[in-house]
């Protein structure tokens, strides 16, 4: 028996046209540590994303032409071609999902791709993002999936497109929505590597998964830091840079990774995931894992996720405060591409 049968087995599955899009970056960036598949309704769209695996879902139903931005056409094109999602899905311990919520294809499908994967025995951990305040159908459309999502996948991490702008407002479109896409590329990949490869301190799969089973709603948050204060700086923008709005105070376990150059101590990343998790109850379940990564220089980044809270969902738009704006160079180096 080889050393591959000991290690978790992970796959990330992009849906729609935005969790495609994610997909194609992760695989054109040699992720490693998991296998990525991405599903569409739209035939054109997928042969222009680069996968491990790609299903066209509803073929009979769309003809490869998508969904229309109809929810309940995404989730018939998922039901239409179970077997073959199935299939694909088969024999991972672990399952990343990700979409974007408000449109027909990854919104209406994310809620049975996430069933079955459960259903086959993964764990499944969903990644959404929440469309913008001014688009009203969309939201609407989000809320039901969102609904029908969180009782079909362990954990789902909510990510509010007006959260992530509210901290850096003058940015042109298309960095825009690449750093929305970056918030998850980050928080998966780096959950994945820290699980699969070598890491200053490890996580492994049964790690995440007493974070992660049946947690219900999560709540990201990215930060770091550079220079002499760097361990602070990256307590600091963490902590006040949410990506929804929440109670924290329900918060019942938390998944802390810190990533650093050759020269992070173990002190110095313990430090850090202490201090982010200093809100929680004292009795909640903190996992913490560590990587070094030889391309970062006197940098700290950090992710951490919290479980088990409460998402105000459709608020309005995020006002910039003062921390936000002193902290925005270091917030958004954290979420730089990978």
């Amino acid at each position: 028996m080889g050393d591959d049968d000991y290690q978790a087995k992970l796959a990330i599955v992009g849906l729609g046209g935005a969790g495609s899009n994610l997909i194609n970056r992760m695989y054109n960036g040699g992720i490693k540590s998991a296998t990525t598949i991405a599903l569409n309704t739209d035939a054109k769209h997928l042969n222009m994303i680069g996968a491990h695996k790609k299903i066209l879902m509803g073929r009979e139903i769309t003809h490869g032409l998508g969904a229309g931005g109809f929810p309940e056409v995404g989730m018939k094109c998922a039901d239409a071609s179970k077997k073959e999602i199935q299939d694909a899905l088969n024999g991972y311990d672990l399952v990343f999902l990700a979409a974007g919520m408000g449109g027909g294809t990854g919104g209406g499908s994310i809620p049975l791709v996430a069933q079955m994967a459960r259903e086959q025995g993964s764990l499944v951990v969903a990644f959404v993002t929440y469309p913008f305040s001014l688009e009203r159908s969309r939201k609407l459309k989000a809320d039901w999936g969102l609904e029908q999502l969180v009782k079909n996948a362990d954990t789902t991490v909510v990510i509010a497109n007006d959260k992530v702008l509210g901290y850096a407002p003058n940015l042109p479109m298309e960095k825009a929505l690449e750093l929305i896409d970056n918030v998850a590329i980050n928080a998966v990949k780096g959950i994945a590597d820290t699980i699969m490869l070598p890491s200053l301190i490890n996580l492994d799969f049964a790690d995440v998964r007493a974070v992660m089973r049946d947690a219900g709603t999560a709540v990201i948050n990215l930060g770091g830091g550079t220079g002499p204060d760097k361990v602070q700086k990256a307590i600091t923008s963490t902590v006040q840079h949410p990506l929804l709005d929440i109670e924290a105070e329900g918060g019942k376990s938390a998944l802390v990774h810190v990533t650093g150059s050759a020269s992070l101590t173990i002190e110095e990343a313990t430090m850090v995931g202490s201090g982010v998790t200093e809100m929680l109850d004292e009795r909640a379940n903190v996992i913490f894992g560590s990587r070094l990564s030889p391309e970062l220089t006197d940098q700290i980044k950090v992710m951490s996720v919290i479980t088990g809270v409460k998402a105000k969902l459709g608020s309005s738009p995020v006002r910039l405060s003062s921390a936000a704006n002193s902290s925005d160079n270091r917030w958004l180096d954290a979420i730089e591409a990978l």
